[in-house]
């Protein structure tokens, strides 16, 4: 059994909109880690990449909250970070998860409020497995994710990004590195980065995962066809 073989996605995120079906075709096939917790921090659904990255099967995660997977040194803190991401309607930065097995695994991410109602996305990068080349990430901004507010995630408001920064969002968006980026569009992994840097300036995003958690709700990528069920 695979470790997320036969989960539901939420009805308010499944087959209400073209926008919806979008998204979770990106959440399902996505080698980036997802997730998806309800006010009360409990996880209601990941993506196989999640249950990876985390080391557990998917039953186990939905009983599982997000204090759960926070480094214990942390947890004290959690009550205030999580009103506070409610507040602002999402975080960015870099975080430490706890694994099942008790390692950890530093992952840059973005937390976004109220996908849909009552349901708040995290999207996961890992460093250890992006292959980003030396100098090609600039993740100051990542440094400052409780500082000022950041981004709310939208409806479609119309295309803003152009065909080459649509098409890098939307490969890094499915778990590609900058190098199978590059491969797939046919440019060099610098000029790569540097559509993706203007694609996060149009969205007004600060990371990959925000930018990429951004362009999801606001129709700006291009997902695969969605799972067959």
């Amino acid at each position: 059994m695979s470790m997320t073989e036969g989960q539901p996605f939420p009805p308010d995120l499944a087959g209400g909109s073209a926008d919806d079906d979008s998204l979770w075709a990106i959440f399902s096939q996505s080698r980036n880690p997802m997730l998806l917790a309800d006010d009360d921090r409990r996880y209601i659904n990941a993506n196989a990449a999640a249950c990876e990255l985390l080391g557990y099967v998917i039953t186990t995660l939905r009983t599982m909250r997000i204090d759960d997977i926070t480094i214990p040194e942390y947890r004290p803190y959690i009550d205030d970070v999580w009103q506070d991401f409610l507040g602002r309607g999402g975080t960015v930065g870099r975080f430490a998860v706890l694994r099942a097995d008790g390692s950890r695994a530093e992952v840059e991410f973005n937390a976004t409020a109220n996908v849909a109602p009552g349901l708040h996305l995290s999207i996961f990068i890992n460093p250890e497995v992006s292959g980003d080349a030396d100098g090609l990430d600039d993740d100051d901004a990542a440094e400052k994710n409780f500082e000022e507010p950041v981004t709310a995630v939208t409806a479609r408001t119309g295309t803003v990004l152009d065909a080459t920064e649509r098409r890098v969002l939307t490969l890094l968006a499915m778990g590609h590195n900058w190098f199978e980026v590059a491969d797939e569009v046919g440019e060099a992994p610098r000029q790569v980065h540097v559509a993706m840097e203007s694609a996060m300036a149009k969205l007004g995003a600060r990371t990959r995962a925000h930018a990429v958690s951004i362009a999801l709700r606001a129709g700006e990528i291009d997902p695969p066809d969605a799972p067959q069920s």
